[in-house]
């Protein structure tokens, strides 16, 4: 009798342990699968494959499952930074696909347009996309419905963050970092062949002349990033004081008038002349200023004239591109 009731609660410890064994099993599984989850979609070929995801919050706190290994990715901005990663995109926006400075390195890539045509976007198949701010609620939307969408904030971080950034979404990590550490080694190499041919306290200014009747002048964005940042050269006194309040500012967004250039011009003066308009209007109107004439940049022949590709754009080849044009530039004085 003992020996019965011995073995049914042997049963039945048995049955309890098996059930235990089952249960944290599927609560390992359910917890992997909040970071590794798998889907099933279809390639260009119409094959099916399996595609490990993982979640990832962006900039504008959204949680997304991506995949953890894009194999075709569009963007709206990032295609310089995906270049520097070693990331061919799919598709890109037209206005990236249009500088000099990368001939020969976006064969391939297709056009998405400028605004985004979501048609277009569809037909390229993407398992991720990667877009910015910027964006239109309308056209985001859309967008998430064809593939996960990724917002990589533009006008938060310079341009290494958004290089570390959209590395982050594309599992390169490593690759952003090496890439940033060969950029500020040349970068030092460039202030070393700088060294001798600047006063210890000479300034430089940088203009840019738009259209027919606009002048900026730039901080340690954009074109200023070189200048300011990676070759360390003085800005006048007005755009240090916009810089000890806020390193991340880019340019005076007001319209400057030409009654403010012996104030705002420093020993030197780098003007980005923005297209042929830009050449025959507020170019002109400048040069034909005694104002200008009369500045000591001027009369030194201390001014060098920069086009907008690839000065204008705020990308990491773009900033490798005229990091080596300002070492060049500013080696030798300008006729």
């Amino acid at each position: 009798m003992q020996q019965r009731y011995r073995l049914k609660w042997e049963s039945t410890l048995c049955l309890v342990v098996l059930l235990m064994v089952v249960l944290s099993a599927c609560g390992n599984t359910a917890s992997n699968n909040q970071t590794n989850d798998k889907t099933s979609t279809n390639d260009p070929s119409g094959q099916s494959k399996t595609v490990v995801m993982r979640e990832y919050t962006d900039a504008t706190g959204n949680k997304i499952s991506i995949p953890v290994n894009p194999q075709r990715v569009v963007t709206t901005q990032y295609l310089d930074a995906m270049l520097a990663l070693g990331v061919k995109p799919a598709g890109a926006a037209s206005h990236l696909l249009e500088g000099e400075y990368l001939k020969g390195k976006i064969d391939g890539v297709a056009d998405i347009g400028n605004p985004t045509n979501v048609e277009k976007v569809l037909e390229l198949q993407p398992d991720l996309i990667i877009t910015t701010e910027y964006t239109t609620p309308e056209v985001k939307e859309q967008l998430e419905k064809i593939a996960p969408t990724v917002v990589v904030s533009f006008g938060e971080g310079d341009v290494f963050e958004q290089l570390r950034n959209v590395a982050a979404v594309l599992g390169k990590d490593k690759e952003a970092e090496q890439w940033i550490a060969s950029f500020n080694k040349k970068a030092e190499e460039g202030q070393k062949k700088l060294a001798g041919k600047f006063k210890k306290d000479e300034t430089v200014t940088i203009y840019m002349a738009y259209d027919k009747n606009v002048l900026r002048v730039y901080g340690a964005r954009n074109v200023g990033h070189v200048i300011y940042r990676s070759l360390e050269l003085n800005p006048p006194e007005y755009i240090r004081q916009k810089l000890a309040k806020d390193p991340r500012f880019n340019y005076v967004y007001d319209v400057i008038s030409m009654e403010k250039l012996p104030e705002l011009s420093g020993d030197r003066i780098i003007m980005l002349v923005y297209d042929e308009a830009s050449k025959d209007g507020m170019l002109k109107q400048i040069e034909q200023s005694a104002l200008w004439r009369n500045l000591p940049a001027v009369k030194n022949h201390k001014v060098y004239f920069i086009k907008a590709d690839p000065w204008f754009t705020y990308s990491p080849l773009a900033i490798d591109k005229s990091l080596d044009e300002a070492v060049n530039m500013l080696s030798v004085d300008p006729k």
